[in-house]
């Protein structure tokens, strides 16, 4: 007899396969273009790099930037998951419990992630362009923790401030990719986002001048 369980289980394995094969593809791609710039990758080469045929490559990305950004948006919506699964209570200020969520989810990256946001920097510094197709990517994965958000809070202030607990967490962790980009010594992105947290806490407290 077919359980439940046994019937879900292909279909799991079949998109836990797919996950990993974007991942390669888009990995390899991400390789390419911090080593050798947009321009010379072509996707012949990025197929070849992840072991699979130039055609798969198209079924799983329309273009080779699309590929580069992949796994930085991705992880995004990896965090969209941290800051508003099933387990996670909403808190009283939402601001701050996307903030400490945020920086705990940075702090606790994986290695692969980490090597990532490098292959990243390089590959923006070769290729400025690819800041367009990032933020392309990013505004439809924002499209969707707009959506999150509000299925998540009850009241137009609490989603208002989840908003803007998003958007800061979102614009700094960028400001530190581009400060980085700038030649700044690297530093782990979390401490990176948790500096920039501090600043701005800094003068919201220190209010306006005279």
């Amino acid at each position: 007899m077919t359980t439940a369980g046994s019937s879900d289980a292909p279909a799991g394995l079949r998109e836990a396969k797919k996950a990993r094969t974007r991942a390669a593809i888009a990995r390899a791609a991400l390789h390419l273009v911090a080593e050798d710039g947009l321009q010379a990758t072509t996707v012949e080469a990025i197929a070849a790099r992840a072991d699979v045929s130039p055609r798969t490559f198209f079924n799983y990305f329309d273009s080779k930037d699309e590929a580069v950004v992949h796994l930085s948006t991705d992880r995004f919506r990896r965090l969209m998951g941290t800051l508003f699964g099933d387990g996670v209570e909403p808190a009283a200020n939402p601001v701050l419990q996307i903030r400490d969520l945020m920086l705990r989810f940075l702090e606790d990256t994986d290695p692969d992630s980490a090597t990532d946001d490098e292959l990243m920097r390089s590959a923006l510094e070769r290729d400025p362009t690819l800041f367009g197709a990032l933020n392309a990517s990013m505004t439809v994965v924002g499209a969707e923790f707009e959506a999150a958000i509000a299925s998540r809070y009850d009241t137009t202030r609490d989603r208002d401030l989840a908003k803007v607990g998003l958007s800061v967490a979102l614009g700094l962790v960028q400001t530190a990719m581009v400060e980085a980009c700038a030649g700044a010594p690297v530093t782990p992105l979390a401490e990176s986002v948790a500096h920039y947290f501090e600043l701005l806490e800094s003068a919201l407290q220190e209010g306006p001048t005279a």
